[in-house]
């Protein structure tokens, strides 16, 4: 007798588990030939293969939220507190689709490196494939420990040496995406070909921005379905990025409820797991905690209590919220740029630009950016910087060769500026630390190559020509000069950028140099401006800002050679105010009444 269910005929011998997986491989339903719809669609078909293989995974509305977005959406994000087991439910959703379809599904988990990968999402897969396996051992599938991978092909490692093979592409493989202290990301993977292909992404706000990059040869599979997971940082790494709403972060004000949204990235759909939503706080207090797994009231008090509510710890792990106001300690703004016009083209007038080179030097570990850019006035009449792009001057550090690479470096510089009609008096480069540099250029090329050190105090030059305050001592009108408005001298080269731009003055910003702009911070300090160091920026973002340094670089020579900042239009500190006014008022008033005539006789 043949088994029936949701009105359908099924062999006598079949099981839930296979009906199920029947269900899920004809796309949930079945239409008979009268036109009629038999089955649960592919959502409830998988709610019911994920109830007989591991029945202990919770239904509360977190969990069935993910579950429909993740089945529902080419790219869905999951992003939240800490502890809101986002990285779960595509876990089983695409084990699931793997043993309903193992001969053509491919499966990439991915996370930053070895360690977190066997902690995290891959320790994920294999439990929840261990125990699918233990139930029902016809399920497809073996794992291979030294390789980080379920292969659908049952041959033993140690039968690599003959003619049988695995095909990789079919199962699930774990890759970490930094290996030997560099990011490789998906680049290894890139070009791979399979029917289904999907790829569960986890800390990927720890990502290198070139992980995203994936996504342009990986989605030309046809079925191509991603999941990235991770807790809000900032707005400009990669989960800032695939997260952003459609009208931007400035106009998406910090939910206090669970919310999705459609994104800019592939028009995806964001899930914010808000942790002050959490479905533990569905029940009184006064009840024990629900789900021990999801974040509790307990945590988050003490998170509170320790770090308090202003901190990065509070944001991240307990609210999941993107917290905009993070961009207030920025040197710079992506909304900045784009209002100022800093990404927009220049046209000249025609008279003759002035050109400068600059040199972020590395030897190892960063990377050595050089380039140019050139100021003069535009059709308008406004002295303008136009930034072109800059450019991964190439080291080749070999055992035995004999061309050091400050040898190197030179020769590239050389070549360079006699390419593009630069004199050796505008070119800078960075001297900090790298004193054999600066001979190796004069060796090269000459002795006029400018050194700037990054180190030391700010120079006694104006901020800006648009910058006032009310000297102390003779209590006049006068320009604010860096050496009071800065700590260091690296401030006042990056906060020269930032005026610039805020001047509008910038054109042709690239999109790169930018983003390594937005990531650095700066504090107040009394009334001065201090920068976070680079030490403190790679730790937090784990890269260093090689690009921007250059602009910088580029930007104090071009001040040297006669470029002034000049036409502030916002800035707390633009004395266009009228507090000087009011002072020279006040000392008008007591003037007058001093001289004033009392009496008369």
């Amino acid at each position: 007798m043949p088994r029936i269910k949701y009105g359908m005929e099924f062999n006598e011998d079949a099981d839930d588990l296979s009906i199920e997986m029947e269900m899920i491989r004809r796309g949930g339903k079945s239409i008979s030939p009268k036109g009629n719809a038999f089955g649960l669609g592919l959502i409830g078909h998988y709610e019911e293969m994920r109830k007989i293989l591991w029945p202990w995974i919770d239904d509360h509305r977190w969990y069935k939220l993910c579950r429909d977005t993740v089945l529902s959406n080419k790219i869905s994000i999951l992003a939240g507190c800490g502890n809101s087991g986002k990285s779960l439910c595509p876990s089983w959703i695409y084990l699931c689709e793997y043993f309903c379809f193992p001969e053509e599904t491919c499966v990439l988990v991915s996370s930053t490196d070895l360690r977190t990968l066997n902690l995290r999402a891959w320790a994920e897969i294999k439990k929840l494939f261990q125990e699918a396996k233990d139930k029902y051992e016809y399920l497809p599938g073996y794992i291979i420990e030294s390789k980080l991978a379920i292969s659908t092909d049952d041959i033993n490692e140690k039968q690599f040496d003959k003619r049988k093979i695995r095909d990789m592409r079919k199962g699930i493989m774990g890759i970490p995406c930094i290996q030997n202290g560099k990011f490789v990301g998906l680049s290894k993977y890139i070009g791979i070909k399979q029917k289904r292909m999907r790829l569960l992404g986890d800390e990927i706000q720890f990502m290198s921005n070139i992980y995203l990059s994936a996504f342009a040869n990986l989605g030309g599979n046809a079925d191509f379905r991603a999941t990235l997971c991770g807790n809000f940082c900032d707005i400009l790494d990669p989960l800032g990025k695939v997260a952003e709403p459609i009208d931007g972060w400035p106009a998406h004000l910090n939910p206090t409820k669970t919310s999705t949204w459609k994104t800019k990235f592939y028009d995806g759909v964001c899930v914010n797991l808000v942790g002050l939503d959490c479905p533990n706080f569905d029940y009184p207090e006064s009840e024990p905690t629900r789900y021990k797994y999801l974040i509790k009231r307990e945590l988050i008090n003490q998170v509170i209590k320790t770090h308090g509510k202003d901190s990065f710890e509070y944001y991240s792990q307990c609210v999941g919220t993107m917290n905009i106001s993070v961009l207030d300690d920025r040197v710079i703004t992506r909304d900045m740029c784009i209002e100022f016009k800093a990404h927009d083209d220049v046209v000249w007038m025609g008279d003759p630009l002035t050109k400068i080179f600059g040199l972020d030097a590395a030897y190892g570990g960063d990377r050595c950016v050089g380039g140019h850019i050139e100021f003069g006035k535009d059709v308008n009449g406004n002295i303008i910087l136009n930034v072109l792009p800059p450019q991964i001057v190439p080291i080749v550090i070999r055992a035995g060769e004999n061309l050091l690479p400050e040898k190197q470096i030179a020769q590239w510089v050389h070549n360079y500026c006699l390419k593009n009609g630069i004199p050796p008096e505008n070119v800078y480069h960075d001297s900090t630390g790298r004193g054999s540099l600066g001979t190796a250029l004069a060796q090269e090329w000459s002795d006029q190559c400018n050194p700037v050190e990054f180190g030391g105090a700010p120079t006694n030059r104006p901020v800006s020509m648009d910058i006032y305050i009310l000297d102390p001592k003779t209590r006049q009108r006068r320009l604010k000069m860096c050496s009071e408005h800065y700590i260091k001298f690296v401030t006042e080269l990056w906060f020269s950028v930032r005026y610039a731009i805020e001047a509008g003055q910038v054109r042709g910003l690239p999109q790169s140099v930018m983003e390594e702009g937005c990531m650095r911070k700066w504090r107040p300090w009394k009334d001065k401006k201090e920068l976070e160091t680079k030490e403190e920026m790679k730790e937090r973002c784990s890269r260093s800002p090689d690009e921007f340094d250059w602009l910088a670089i580029c930007t104090e020579g071009a001040r040297r050679r006669g470029f002034q900042i000049a036409k502030l239009s916002s800035g707390e500190d633009d004395f266009r105010n009228t507090g000087w006014l009011d002072d020279l008022r006040e000392k008008q008033i007591q003037t007058r009444s001093r001289r004033r005539l009392n009496f008369a006789v």
